[in-house]
């Protein structure tokens, strides 16, 4: 995500550029994202909603998310710019600590995975400070980093007070309904560990479920959903195989082509020729 980094610097600050359209390789967000555009849009895509952040806008992704980041420059020959500030589990506790700050367990959060952050003069002046470190391809030091990681803790505690403090709240993950998790998620490409830990079981307990619920395996269920899904999208819209796979969760064109002949018999190219 960006040039290589220096020695001695932190990962927590981190910076994008792109002069064409990219998608994040992570659909699972393992820690706080604080996200800025600088240029271009990114497209985030949720269960149950997508969202256009365009320049300009800053925007929170929550620990436990589950979503997909599509980045794009706008109009030819300019570049997509983002800034990341990456709030980990350790910097927050050692925070809470330092500031006499709860940091407890709680068994539900109502906090949404997404939210869009209002324009505050100090979280503008805090992005500011960061774009000459992104245009000439360097990092702040550990020192400047742990700084302004602190700074944009301040920038969410002016924003709203319950939205900082929920930042040090570590959720236990309830056992969610997995047919209904599963009908909601299955789009997003993270191991089947991971689907087990948000939907509130073990590994194994999740895999014994779910051939309960749905009469097999969950690859082999994931793998037709996901091609069904993209049955659909190229069905129901004038967009091309090309735009279709990484959404249907498949690494590359080849094999999402030879994997969708294979289960309906047809290449996906012809859909869009048979259904006009």
């Amino acid at each position: 995500m960006g040039p290589e980094r220096e020695k001695g610097k932190r990962a927590d600050i981190q910076f994008a550029i792109s002069t064409t359209c990219t998608h994040a390789r992570m659909d699972y967000i393992p820690e706080h994202f604080v996200c800025h555009v600088v240029s271009g849009e990114m497209r985030v895509i949720e269960s149950n909603r997508q969202t256009i952040y365009r320049a300009g806008d800053s925007f929170l992704l929550r620990r436990n998310a589950l979503a997909k980041c599509e980045q794009r420059p706008i109009g030819p020959g300019s570049e997509f710019k983002v800034i990341f500030l990456v709030l980990k589990k350790d910097f927050l506790q050692d925070y809470a600590i330092r500031h006499e700050l709860l940091y407890i367990a709680q068994k539900t959060s109502i906090q949404p995975q997404v939210l869009l952050l209002a324009p505050t003069p100090a979280l503008a002046g805090l992005f500011q400070s960061l774009l000459p470190y992104l245009e000439t391809h360097t990092y702040p030091s550990i020192e400047i980093t742990t700084l302004k990681l602190e700074e944009i803790l301040i920038c969410l505690q002016e924003q709203n007070t319950g939205l900082t403090n929920s930042l040090f709240t570590v959720a236990a993950t309830s056992k969610l309904d997995l047919g209904e998790f599963m009908e909601r998620n299955y789009m997003f490409n993270v191991p089947l560990a991971k689907f087990a830990e948000l939907s509130g079981r073990s590994l194994s307990t999740f895999q014994r479920e779910f051939i309960k619920i749905f009469k097999t395996q969950a690859g082999s269920w994931l793998l037709k959903r996901r091609l069904q899904a993209a049955h659909d999208l190229l069905s129901n819209s004038k967009r091309k195989p090309s735009e279709v796979y990484l959404e249907a969760v498949f690494e590359d064109l080849a094999h999402f082509s030879r994997s969708f002949k294979k289960y309906f018999g047809y290449n996906p190219s012809v859909i869009g020729k048979t259904t006009k």
